[in-house]
């Protein structure tokens, strides 16, 4: 009885007893609340990530990326309940990968996780469900116009189990060999940004370059870029602030970096189109701050709010300089330049939080520690590497070339419409 009242008094004060011990704590109400709205602001994010693609591809493609956006959300969401969550958070096996001990959502009623020691596990599990359901959704920006939406699903499908899981067990499972050696990634500059950027190159190699690419891309509707843009910036507010896991000052650090090191990121772009191109676009900017939000994810939680403005505008330096190398080399068709924000300024996010981290477990080059930069140097190699190759697999494995791809004659009758369009300006 007395054990009862306990409970029952806890449970007023905003805490439940833990069903469990060992790494956890008492069920914190506060923070519960905390990670579920965080989470219902990052499921947010995927279809807000449709709009943005939507207004930056032609017009032909709109529908195309908002159902395969909304569709990878669906299908990441079974497969993380059934495989994925168990291979990030189940019980490491050889620092490696999870156990199979949470397939099919067993044994997650009354658990509770180290990761996340004062919320339920349930909470948990829909946070990080949210977060992989975008991943995929990122890389498929980058084969915009030519992939086909039942091959854009089986590649996403494929993808996480292959290469985010792996990725996101070595980084936030405690005991994760990267873990183990030292790295820190808050929000997730290696499993989903520079896995994404990364695995954007792979798949643009294989598909290859679309049918009409002569010119610059113009966006068919920026009000959709700007849309999608916004709402990506609403949602990441939770996408970091909720990567502490409770309702605490390093949440509130974390949303202060995300906006900052945003807003940086956009000065910076619209300084460097007004030298190269005597003006500032809109969707330029939209996607200036995307890549601030991406720059600082990795660190939001650990770096002083005075270095995400550096790491910002840094952000906006190295992604903007990228993507006019690659366009004019013509190294790839990546068609929205998923590399070029995620896969650099998902990099540069890294190996900034090694250099700015300042936190008792988490302390950068700057502040006299050396663990967590070269921690972080490794993670980037070695994320790069595993993402590229896998990803370069997969895209040969599940299905063929010719199947892949987008029909040749859809492609052909979109090119087609598209010269007759730019015949009729020109007359």
């Amino acid at each position: 009885i007395n054990a009862e009242y306990m409970g029952l008094r806890q449970s007023m004060n905003g805490a439940i007893p833990a069903s469990n011990s060992g790494g956890v704590s008492a069920i914190n109400g506060a923070d519960t609340v905390w990670v579920m709205v965080s989470s219902a602001m990052i499921m947010l994010m995927t279809p807000s990530l449709g709009f943005f693609y939507a207004g930056l591809v032609r017009q032909k493609n709109i529908l195309t990326m908002l159902i395969q956006c909304y569709a990878i959300f669906a299908s990441v969401s079974i497969i993380w309940g059934l495989l994925g969550f168990s291979l990030v958070f189940g019980e490491t096996r050889g620092h490696f990968i999870g156990s199979s001990k949470y397939f099919g959502l067993d044994n997650l009623w009354d658990s509770q996780f180290e990761e996340a020691p004062t919320v339920p596990g349930l909470a948990f599990f829909f946070f990080e469900l949210a977060a992989c359901a975008i991943t995929p959704a990122l890389i498929i920006g980058a084969s915009a116009e030519r992939l086909s939406t039942l091959a854009s699903l089986l590649f996403s499908c494929i993808w996480v189990i292959v290469v985010y899981c792996p990725i996101a067990h070595w980084v936030w499972k405690i005991g994760g060999w990267l873990e183990e050696l030292g790295a820190r990634d808050f929000g997730g500059g290696l499993p989903v940004h520079m896995s994404a950027g990364y695995a954007a190159i792979a798949l643009s190699l294989v598909i290859g370059k679309r049918k009409e690419t002569s010119g610059e891309m113009v966006p068919h509707n920026v009000s959709y870029v700007v849309l999608g843009a916004m709402l990506l910036w609403f949602g990441w507010f939770g996408y970091n602030g909720g990567s502490s896991f409770a309702a605490n000052a390093q949440a509130a650090l974390a949303i202060a970096n995300t906006n900052m090191s945003s807003c940086a990121a956009g000065l910076s772009w619209g300084i460097l189109e007004y030298i190269f191109k005597k003006k500032v676009t809109v969707s330029g900017i939209a996607t200036a701050t995307v890549c601030g939000l991406i720059a600082i994810t990795p660190g939001s939680g650990f770096c002083p709010v005075w270095s995400s403005l550096i790491i910002g505008f840094l952000g906006g330096i190295f992604s903007f300089f990228f993507i006019k190398f690659r366009e004019h080399y013509h190294l790839f068709d990546d068609a929205l330049d998923v590399a070029g924000c995620h896969g650099v300024c998902g990099t540069w996010g890294v190996f900034a939080t090694g250099l700015f981290a300042d936190m008792p477990n988490a302390k950068g080059l700057f502040y006299g520690e050396t663990k967590l930069f070269t921690s972080h140097l490794c993670g980037i190699v070695v994320v790069a590497s595993y993402s590229f190759i896998f990803t370069y697999i997969i895209c040969f494995i599940p299905v063929s070339y010719t199947h892949l791809r987008a029909h040749e004659t859809r492609e052909d009758l979109v090119c087609r419409l598209l010269l007759e369009k730019k015949k009729k300006h020109t007359h």
